[in-house]
């Protein structure tokens, strides 16, 4: 049975299980993947709950969605969509873990969850204190509490919004984002060749309104969606056009990073901007690639139970102990079982 799980906040190492012992059957009770292993085997499965994911997330990398795909075998009384959500989020609730599924849905044997997305989209957030703000220019900016690791705060209140938005453009499209890529941790070679959908500069909100700290800051949304994105390639982009935004860097530096991709051609002053203000907001897939037959899969449901009770009325039909009568009934119940499947 392969199904997709829907999670809420990152804690701890982040997605990605950590095979500490070099076994795929590792409990990792410190990463999400690692997490929901173990909570889907309070469903008892016949066999181990190996998750994977669709996307994974950093360390202070917060996932409003995210999903993943599991193949559990077992009693359909416990491993259906239903029992699946219950189980795992009263484990989660019960732990204090800052998960939770959003929904269980069934799909084919070869579903990826991977593979098989059609985009995903990042949310970026920043803030920047007004001009006359009572704090500005202190060493140690206040922020409010209800934004703790939920946001970028800066100090400078310099930000040409306008020139952030118009240099959007030029990472739209398919390129070659080599420079707004880390190299990959597992030290793959892989295809740096990507195509932007959207990337652009809103203004933002803040978590709670009511806290008088947030009316001293205006808060931006940098968001951007693609089918797919390298390891670091948002926090780089969204680096590159603060930079660009705060006059660090000017629009030929940003240009040469696509006319010369390399990992040398990053030219952002500074630190990689922090992953606690970046959230993944969505994944999306094609509604035929989610699509399963509710019908198709009782009948092979009953299918395989009925092969299993034959295969037991044949070896009960070896045994020398078996009385004629016996035998006759199970006679009987084979050819209802035949005349069941053919």
């Amino acid at each position: 049975m392969s199904s997709t799980l829907y999670q809420s906040l990152l804690v701890c190492r982040g997605f990605q299980k950590q095979n500490l012992d070099g076994t795929s059957e590792y409990k990792d009770p410190h990463t999400i993947c690692g997490l929901l292993e173990i909570a889907l085997k309070c469903c008892n499965p016949l066999n181990y709950p190996k998750v994977v994911g669709s996307s994974r997330t950093d360390k202070g990398v917060h996932a409003l969605c995210n999903t993943v795909h599991v193949d559990l075998e077992g009693d359909f009384k416990n491993i259906n969509s239903f029992s699946i959500a219950k189980t795992a989020n009263v484990f989660f609730a019960y732990n204090d873990h800052d998960i939770r599924i959003l929904k269980v849905q069934q799909v084919a044997d070869d579903f990826h969850c991977r593979h098989k997305a059609c985009g995903r989209k990042y949310l970026y957030r920043l803030a920047f204190p007004k001009p006359g703000a009572p704090f500005y220019e202190k060493t140690v900016i206040p922020y409010p509490v209800s934004e703790f690791k939920r946001c970028l705060f800066l100090q400078e209140d310099t930000f040409n919004v306008e020139a952030v938005k118009s240099a959007c453009g030029l990472f739209l499209g398919e390129k070659d984002f080599r420079s707004f890529s880390s190299k990959s941790r597992d030290d793959r070679e892989i295809n740096t060749i990507r195509s932007l959908d959207t990337l652009e500069l809103t203004p933002g909100r803040p978590m709670v309104h009511q806290d008088s700290l947030t009316e001293q800051y205006d808060f931006w949304d940098i968001t951007c969606s693609s089918r797919s994105f390298l390891y670091h390639q948002v926090r780089r982009m969204v680096s590159s056009l603060l930079a660009y935004g705060q006059g660090r860097i000017k629009i030929a530096d940003l240009q040469r990073m696509f006319d010369e991709p390399s990992e040398e051609s990053w030219s952002v002053t500074g630190a990689l901007v922090s992953s606690e203000g970046l959230f993944l907001t969505e994944i999306w897939y094609k509604a035929e690639d989610l699509a399963f037959s509710e019908q198709t899969h009782r009948q092979e449901a009953l299918l395989h139970q009925l092969q299993e009770e034959t295969h037991q009325i044949l070896e009960k039909l070896k045994l020398p102990d078996t009385t004629i009568l016996e035998k006759i009934k199970l006679r009987e119940r084979l050819l209802e079982i035949k005349k069941t499947i053919f």
